[in-house]
């Protein structure tokens, strides 16, 4: 809840959910302003209006998160990795921060190792561009939520360290 908990804590950022058009993103600027506006949206991309609309919503709004386990419902599952590209694309020539979020090792959920492509998933996506990527399920109190982490952040590091930033 943005005003009971986001503002009181007086949160970073907030994660505005199914945001269709920047319209959405204006309303929730303006319940922020009424406390004290600090707050930065990051827009979750979840459905096709909200990829039809991604270039006014990215004007909109402080940030994004590609939602590729929604998106994938949403859109044909095999384009999610075009609009995955996309998205961090966008958002980097804008200077806006993006995350790349759910079923990232979505494997660990159950076992203590991910799948191959899931290595390739999180190491795509760093490559791709992304500032940060998020997991759910995996670190929902799960047996292998440690492991998932430290997966994850040395995929990450391994895939940084290949970035030409010159």
């Amino acid at each position: 809840d943005i005003q009971n908990w986001g503002c009181t804590y007086e949160a970073d950022f907030i994660a505005a959910s199914f945001v269709c058009k920047a319209s959405d993103v204006h309303k929730t600027r303006e319940v922020l302003r009424v406390w004290d506006g600090k707050i930065n949206i990051i827009c979750k991309i979840e459905n096709l209006e909200g990829m039809e609309n991604y270039d006014a919503i990215l004007a909109a709004t402080d940030g994004i998160m590609v939602a590729r386990g929604d998106l994938g419902m949403e859109i044909p599952p095999e384009k999610v990795f075009m609009a995955q590209k996309m998205m961090i694309r966008e958002a980097n020539i804008a200077g806006k921060p993006v995350v790349t979020a759910t079923q990232m090792l979505e494997s660990m959920i159950t076992n203590p190792r991910p799948a191959h492509a899931e290595f390739s998933n999180v190491t795509n996506a760093v490559l791709d561009g992304t500032d940060c990527v998020m997991m759910s399920g995996e670190t929902a109190n799960r047996k292998h939520s440690a492991a998932a982490v430290v997966i994850m952040s040395k995929t990450c590091c391994e895939a940084e360290g290949e970035l030409n930033l010159d």
